[in-house]
């Protein structure tokens, strides 16, 4: 069976995809990515591998499998028509279609992904054995059942081509259970419980059969719990051991009130969790009705769903209750190996929460896989065959429907506002807004249905518009489904409005190759397909096609002939050139009748929107005048001739003049790249190397701008004796090897330690794993923020917000899961051990501190501390903090030394040390070694270096635009615009100090908004918004006075613009 849409919607809306990595998408490069549609839910696996920009790709609601026994496909009706009007394209393959081994299962999956590269989810219907079975595989040693080699297509690596999950029932009443819940989840989930998805449950036990006993599964968990709060939870219930060890009395009444989510760290196996104490036989206890959580269980063989216990923890919560009255759980994700480690587990846990608070990623299955990928940036050494990032791909599998969009909180709700929708024309306009703010919500997937079968599907543009042609022959209306991530799904009827007319625009034909769109700046030509749907002829009549003004010409007229009873005809030849779209990647126009004001048929037009990577060829240095070459990617199939390329400076430090005399014009072939000589000579004043100078360039048709993008120069540093680039404050690294930078330190140690000619300083004897807290002589500003007092832990580390968690395991920079504000001179497992074996430790971390007054400095030193890698290593080390007194700065963040007496950094088997700083937020830092892997420019780590962090730039500094600015982010601040006044673009710099949502309105001189730059979650961070003029249906606005208007929680901030034309 095959449940697909009828007709394939124009729009076609990009997601914000930035950043780098390793892996791959399928095996695709970037070329094979760029300018075409991927699925929605692979977007954040392609933010992290890939450097690509938010116009390259193209997100889209993909398609869904369902692979079930003979027996289950007839009860399948109601679950598909529910995943139709979230969007997908809806496949169900039965066993006897597929073969009943799990490499025929496989193959069939491979076979629809190769004739749909959209397949984005596949759900698995069955145990691996009895009423409803469906086969899995077993992987390594132990046999560990999984269903992720199904998703390993594409390549021999282990990352996912398709997203997996398994309903695993025993019976018809177990699927009917399981659907009733993901359905009401996803549609009604406060229908009995306003608040419930503002209470969640942490459950976490120190707890092993064999020593060592582990620790971290309690400090994972503090850290969650807090993380929880701060993003807006009412209320995180605990359940620990120690103390707690009979864990069911405590947790069933939590979940019975009602949480979200449940998450674990501890020991277990398939029976459940082993301390607290929670097992199969409690799930029968639990009394929560519908409000049903998601639990994450980061523990051994729990989501063992192949065990002789059966059914194990994950399948009794997955089956939970009747279909009337539920309990138990929507989903479940976990192990099913019996022998995890809980130093992966630990990061697994951190970087899913990571993705699913910080970064908007809720759907369960790229959820997961955000946590999985987390390991190849802790652990990346453990690559091998077996070994973690293999072994973890694998043993971690869902039991619940994998595309779930997890609620992290209360929903919001969804206003769906629709045009009138006619027989005459077919078009309908969707307006998606958010219920509470009235905002347009952009990005919302949408799914247009009548009759159970999907009419259309799409996705909303920036200001949250939708627009598409539909075929409405023979309906009365349709339903229109709205859904994203953190709402409720949304719904509206649209009636149909039979017209009284009886010439209806049926078609609009392009004049073009087959599949191919019209691009910015092209000349084509169209024609309009009217059909006369009366039983008598229409009399001949002219008409008035009109455009907006990114049509040229705006509008023109036509002869209508007179069309027989039923007939149709085509007025062809309408020529126009596009230079911009209205909404989307789409252009709007109607054709008015002459002589009948009320007789307007409306269509749309798609476009291929330009998608290009642009850098500069020249690598010039400071004080050059060069005639910049820039090597340009097309990365569409569309065909772009006679581009007038033109530069403008955005930043200091260089000027663009134009050459009278050049008149260099270019073309731009489908799928390639080339050169491109400008016509502008470009000058670099005296400005530092590693600066960045910022540029505006412009493709230009007919003297209207069809594509642009800012562009940077990067001056490469000549040396390796340079200062490691800045983070995204301002703070960069400088080390003693840095020769002729007025901010290179010098190596000057202090020692505090008496046994080796120190005095004068107090003297902490700290455990393994412990902390001191103590009061700073003086405030201290970090990243904007001030400090008197810090947390030294004796694992090398110090944390200027209070951290009573002892992580011991160094993570690279930033890491969600660690202390606040931390400054990592050495971080490591640094060890206390028992020489003699008496049972007394008699070789502690000895850590320093003194308040040196007269130099304005304080010191903290780790004397002769032991490596854990051998306990025979000894690592010495300290940090320096400077009073303004003594060493100011411009931004007034103070300068931070690390200092190295004695290293070594011998602990290949726990990634070596971590040194460098990380902002107060966790969202960024400055990585100077992580895992024996140094930034560029970093001298390595040895005896008698130095290293200073400050905010103090080379003189002649250049920063790029994104992060210009050294003003405090602890405050939410909307920067002056640039440039103001302006044409044909400003740009708004804001920075927000903690996550939260941000609404960024542009308005006229009479109040009335104009378009919405920005409404969503936005992490804490420096960003940049630019506006071009236009309103949000892509229309030139006329000059005048304009105003930004900036909402971040309590705070509005507003700012005047003046547009000239």
């Amino acid at each position: 069976m095959h449940h697909t849409q009828k007709l394939t919607l124009v729009l076609i809306i990009s997601l914000s995809i930035l950043c780098a990595g390793k892996a791959s998408f399928r095996g695709k490069s970037l070329d094979e990515l760029a300018g075409t549609s991927i699925p929605i839910s692979f977007t954040n696996l392609i933010s992290n591998n890939y450097e690509i920009l938010p116009s390259q790709i193209n997100p889209q609601r993909g398609s869904y499998l369902i692979i079930s026994p003979d027996g289950i496909a007839a009860y399948l009706d109601d679950f598909v028509e529910f995943k139709q009007s979230q969007g997908f394209d809806v496949y169900v393959l039965t066993l006897s279609e597929t073969g009943s081994s799990a490499s025929d299962v496989k193959l069939a999956i491979e076979n629809k992904l190769a004739v749909d590269p959209m397949l984005e989810y596949v759900l698995l219907i069955g145990d691996v054995d009895g009423f409803a079975e469906c086969p899995s595989f077993y992987y390594g040693p132990e046999n560990d059942v999984t269903d992720q080699q199904y998703t390993h297509l594409v390549g021999d690596d282990v990352v996912p081509d398709v997203f997996i999950g398994r309903l695993s029932i025993d019976s018809l009443s177990d699927l009917a259970v399981i659907f009733s819940k993901t359905i009401q989840y996803a549609r009604d989930p406060l229908a009995f419980d306003q608040n419930w998805l503002d209470r969640g449950l942490v459950v976490a036990g120190n707890y092993s059969n064999t020593y060592p006993i582990p620790i971290t599964p309690k400090w994972t968990s503090y850290w969650l719990m807090e993380e929880l709060m701060d993003y807006g939870y009412e209320q995180v219930d605990t359940v620990f051991y120690p103390p707690i060890q009979q864990g069911a009395s405590y947790i069933i009444p939590i979940i019975d009130n009602g949480v979200g989510i449940v998450n674990y760290r501890g020991w277990g196996d398939a029976n459940g969790w082993h301390y607290p104490e929670f097992h199969v036989e409690d799930v029968n206890d639990l009394n929560n009705g519908w409000l049903t959580p998601v639990f994450m269980s980061y523990v051994c063989n729990s989501n063992d769903f192949a065990n002789s216990v059966d059914p194990c923890l994950a399948e009794a919560v997955l089956r939970g209750g009747t279909p009337t009255v539920p309990k138990g759980g929507v989903a479940f994700i976990g192990p099913s190996d019996l022998h995890t480690s809980t130093k992966y587990n630990n990061v697994i846990n951190a970087y899913m929460y990571d993705a699913m608070l910080n970064h908007g990623v809720v759907e369960l299955g790229p959820a997961m896989q955000a946590g999985q990928y987390g390991l190849t940036k802790e652990f990346p050494a453990q690559n091998g065959s077996g070994e973690a990032q293999e072994f973890y791909a694998n043993v971690y599998n869902i039991l619940g429907d994998p595309s779930l969009q997890v609620y992290l909180d209360r929903p919001k709700q969804f206003l769906i506002e629709a045009s009138d929708l006619t027989s005459n024309d077919g078009l309908l306009q969707l307006m998606i807004k958010d219920s509470d703010t009235g905002q347009g919500v952009d990005n919302a997937v949408l799914s247009i249905m009548v009759d159970g079968e999907m009419l259309g599907k799409g996705v909303t543009d920036m200001s949250g518009t939708f627009i598409a042609s539909l075929d409405v022959s023979g309906i009365n209306s349709v339903i229109v489904y709205a859904n994203k991530g953190g709402y409720m799904q949304g719904h509206e009827t649209v009636p149909m409005q039979e017209s009284e007319y009886q010439i209806h625009l049926k078609t609009i034909n392009l004049d073009l190759d087959e599949g191919t769109l019209p691009t910015l700046g092209s000349t084509f030509s169209f024609g309009l397909v009217l059909e006369n749907t009366s039983e008598s002829s229409s009399a001949a009549s002219t008409g008035t096609i009109t455009f907006s003004e990114h049509v040229s010409p705006s509008s023109m007229g036509i002869d209508i002939p007179s069309i027989e009873a039923g007939e149709s005809t085509l007025i062809e030849d309408l020529v126009i050139t596009v230079y911009g779209t209205d909404t989307g990647n789409s252009i709007l126009g109607n054709l008015s009748f002459n002589g009948d004001a009320e007789l307007i048929y409306d269509f749309v037009i798609g476009t291929e929107i330009p998608v290009f990577g642009i850098e500069f060829a020249n690598d010039p240095m400071p004080g050059d005048e060069i005639q910049p070459e820039l090597l340009i990617t097309n990365y569409t199939s569309g065909y772009y001739d006679d581009v007038w390329i033109h530069i403008s400076e955005l930043s200091d430090g260089a000027t663009i003049v134009l050459d009278e005399a050049s008149d260099h014009y270019s073309s731009f072939t489908p799928f390639e790249t080339s050169y491109h000589q400008s016509n502008y000579t470009l000058t670099l004043g005296d400005v530092s190397m590693g600066s960045d100078l910022t540029f505006l360039i412009e493709f230009q048709k007919n003297d209207n701008t069809i594509f642009s993008r800012e562009v940077s120069i990067h001056l490469s540093p000549t040396t390796s004796n340079y200062p490691v680039a800045p983070n995204n404050y301002g703070y960069w690294a400088y080390d003693d090897t840095d020769e002729g930078f007025d901010q290179q330190p010098t190596f000057n140690w202090i020692e505090l330690d008496p046994n080796y000619g120190g005095s004068g300083a107090s003297h902490y004897q700290l455990d393994d794993d412990a902390h001191v807290d103590i009061e700073l002589p003086f405030t201290f500003q970090y990243h904007g923020v001030e400090y008197d007092q810090i947390t030294i832990s004796s694992n090398g580390w110090t944390s200027f917000e209070g951290c009573d968690i002892d992580y011991f395991w160094n993570m690279s920079i930033p890491m969600y899961m660690g202390p606040k504000a931390m400054l990592a001179p050495f971080s490591d497992d640094l060890e206390t051990i028992d020489t003699d074996g008496d049972g007394v430790i008699d070789k502690w971390i000895d850590v320093y501190v003194m308040h040196d007054e007269t130099n304005g400095r304080f010191i903290m030193e780790w004397s002769r501390a032991l490596n854990g890698y051998d306990e025979v290593t000894e690592e010495t080390f300290e940090v320096i903090l400077y009073d303004q007194s003594s060493m100011p700065t411009e931004s007034g963040d103070g300068v931070i030394d690390f200092q190295y007496l004695e290293i070594e950094d011998v602990d290949v088997t726990k990634n070596y040390s971590t040194v460098g700083i990380e902002a107060p937020e966790k969202n960024y830092g400055l990585q100077y070694v992580f895992n024996n892997v140094y930034a560029a420019g970093a001298a390595p780590l040895t005896n008698e270096r130095a290293i200073r962090f400050t905010t103090e730039a080379p003189s002649n500094y250049v920063q790029p635009l994104a992060t210009e600015d050294d003003l405090i982010p602890t405050d939410f601040l909307l920067s002056p615009a640039y440039p103001n006044p302006f044409n044909p673009k400003t740009h708004i710099d804001i920075m927000v100090p903690t996550t939260d949502r941000v609404i960024i309105n542009i308005y006229d001189i009479m109040g009335r908004q104009i378009v919405t730059l920005h409404e969503g979650i936005l992490v804490s961070g420096k960003y940049k918004f630019s506006w071009n003029g236009e309103n949000s249906q892509g229309r030139k606005l006329a000059s005048g006075t304009y105003f930004v208007m900036a909402k971040y929680r309590d705070n509005t901030e507003i700012q005047k613009l003046l547009f000239l034309k």
